[in-house]
C-alpha cells in the first residue's frame, strides 16, 4: 500500500481466511468477529487497488471477493443513483410534511414573503429613488433561525454605515471623476470576492462602498444615495425583526418534542437490532438500515434545536440546559449499545434467543410511550423492559443456561442508558435505580 502496489496477500493467508471448516472451530461472537475482521480485510483489498497491471489489479479483486464469498457473506447490492424524475414524488411529500402550522420552514416562507411585499410597499412609499433596497435587504437577511437573523441585521447595517462612511470620505477628499470612481467600484468588488469569508458585516461594507461608487460614476449625488442607503436597510432590517416578533417560529418551546422523536427513533433502532436476535433466519437488515437513518436525522434535529434555543430570548419551558445535555448523553449511549450490538448481529443460520423478541417488543412500547411522557413533561417509566428482563434471567435460571453474553449484556446497557434518561429529566423527583445489568455482567 505504501508503495502504490496492489495487494498481495500470502497463500497461506488465503487459504486460512477461505477455509471452510471455520464455523466448526468458532461459535458464537468469535465466529461473527472473525467473519467481520474477514470483510474488512477484504474492502481494505479492494480499495487499495495501487497502480500496478490490469492483471495485478485483477487478482487482487479476485482475492477479495474470494475471502467474502468463503465467509457466507452476500454481496452487498449497489444503490443507484434515483434519477430527476424519480425525485419529484421525494420533493412533494417533503412539501406536505411541512403544510403545518408548527411548521418552522412554512412560517419562514410565509415571514419572508409578507416582509418581502411590505419592504417593497414601504420602499414605494418613501421619497427615494431606489426603492428595492428595503425588501432586498429584508430578504438577504432573514433565516429561519431568530438568532442568524438577528445577526445578520446588525451586520449589514453596520457594514452598511462603515461603507458609506468610508466611501464619503474618499469621495469629499479626492473627488474623483468617472474613471476613477469605477476604478474604486472595481477594487471594491474584489475586497468582497476577498473578504467574504471573514464576516457579513465586512462583505456588506464594499458593497456599500460599491454602491456608492457605481452611482457616483453614473453622476447621482453621492450624499442623496448615502441617506437612501442608509434609511432602506435600516427600514428593511427593522421589518425583518418584526416579523419575527409577529409570527415567531421558537425553537426552545419545542425542544421537549424533539426530544421525544429522538427517543422514539432510538428505542425502535434497539429494538429492530435486538428483534434480529430472536430470529437470526429472517434477516431483516434493511429494517435496521431504516431505523438507524430515523435515529440520525432525529439526533440531527434535536441538536440543531438545542443550537438554535441557545440563543432565543426565551426561557426554557420545562427544560432545563443541565436536563438538556444529561438526556442528550443518555440518549447518546443508547445508540451507541445499540450499534454495538449491530456490529456482533449473528448469521442467518446462528442460534435464536427467544427472549429477545418480548424485549424488543417492550422496548418499543416503552420507548413509545416515553416519548409521549416526555412531551407531556412526565418522566419516563422504563418498568416493561425491567420486567421483560427479569423475565428472561429467570427462564434462564430455570433452563441452567447461559444467555447469549453479547445480547443480554448489552440490553442491560440499554436499560441503563433509558434510566439514565429518566435521572436526567427528573432533575427535582426521586432517581430511579439502575439495574438490568446481567449477573456477572462486570466481569
Amino acid at each position: 500500500i505504501r508503495h502504490g502496489d496492489p495487494v498481495r496477500l500470502p497463500a497461506p493467508a488465503v487459504a486460512a481466511l477461505k477455509t471452510p471448516d471455520t464455523g466448526a472451530l468458532l461459535a458464537g461472537p468469535p465466529l461473527r468477529a472473525a467473519d467481520r475482521l474477514a470483510d474488512l480485510l477484504s474492502d481494505v483489498i479492494e480499495a487499495a487497488e495501487g497502480d500496478g497491471t490490469k492483471e495485478e489489479r485483477a487478482q487482487a479483486e479476485e482475492t477479495a471477493d474470494a475471502i467474502t464469498a468463503s465467509r457466507g457473506r452476500r454481496q452487498a447490492e449497489h444503490q443507484r443513483r434515483p434519477t430527476l424524475l424519480r425525485l419529484v414524488p421525494v420533493v412533494i411529500g417533503s412539501m406536505r410534511r411541512e403544510l403545518h402550522r408548527g411548521s418552522p420552514i412554512l412560517r419562514h416562507a410565509v415571514r419572508v414573503s409578507a416582509v418581502a411585499a411590505g419592504g417593497y410597499l414601504l420602499g414605494t412609499v418613501l421619497p427615494y429613488g431606489h426603492g428595492y433596497w428595503a425588501p432586498m435587504t429584508a430578504v438577504m437577511v432573514m433565516r429561519p433561525e431568530f438568532s442568524r437573523t438577528y445577526e445578520r441585521s446588525v451586520a449589514r447595517f453596520g457594514g452598511t454605515v462603515v461603507g458609506v462612511l468610508v466611501a464619503t470620505v474618499i469621495v469629499q477628499t479626492a473627488h474623483p471623476g468617472a474613471e476613477l470612481s469605477a476604478a474604486l467600484a472595481v477594487v471594491c468588488a474584489l475586497l468582497m470576492y476577498l473578504l467574504m469569508r471573514t464576516g457579513y458585516a465586512v462583505g456588506q461594507a464594499c458593497v456599500a462602498a460599491y454602491v456608492v461608487f457605481l452611482l457616483g460614476m453614473a453622476g447621482d449625488d453621492w450624499s442623496q444615495t448615502v441617506l437612501e442607503r442608509l434609511v432602506l436597510t435600516f427600514g428593511g432590517g427593522l421589518l425583518a425583526m418584526i416579523s419575527y416578533a409577529v409570527y415567531p417560529a421558537w425553537e426552545t418551546p419545542r425542544l421537549r418534542n424533539r426530544l421525544g422523536d429522538w427517543l422514539k427513533e432510538d428505542g425502535r433502532y434497539a429494538a429492530s437490532v435486538v428483534d434480529q436476535y430472536a430470529d437470526p433466519a429472517d434477516q431483516g437488515l434493511g429494517d435496521v438500515r431504516e431505523a438507524l437513518l430515523r435515529t440520525r436525522a432525529a439526533r440531527v434535529a434535536w441538536q440543531e434545536a438545542v443550537a438554535t434555543a441557545q440563543h432565543e430570548p426565551v426561557r426554557h419551558r420545562g427544560l432545563s440546559h443541565a436536563a438538556a445535555g444529561d438526556t442528550q448523553h443518555a440518549l447518546s449511549q443508547l445508540g451507541r449499545v445499540a450499534m454495538l450490538m449491530e456490529a456482533h448481529l449473528p448469521e442467518g443460520g446462528a442460534t435464536p434467543v427467544p427472549e429477545a423478541g418480548p424485549l424488543a417488543e417492550a422496548l418499543r412500547r416503552a420507548t413509545d410511550q416515553g416519548a409521549k411522557a416526555v412531551r407531556e413533561r412526565r418522566v419516563p417509566d422504563w418498568g416493561q423492559v425491567r420486567d421483560a428482563l427479569a423475565e428472561w434471567d429467570e427462564r434462564e435460571r430455570l433452563r441452567d443456561g447461559v444467555a447469549d453474553p453479547v445480547v443480554r449484556n448489552g440490553a442491560g446497557l440499554l436499560l441503563e442508558a433509558l434510566e439514565e434518561f429518566s435521572r436526567g429529566l427528573d432533575e427535582d423527583g426521586p432517581r430511579p435505580e439502575a439495574s438490568g445489568a446481567a449477573p456477572g455482567a462486570a466481569d
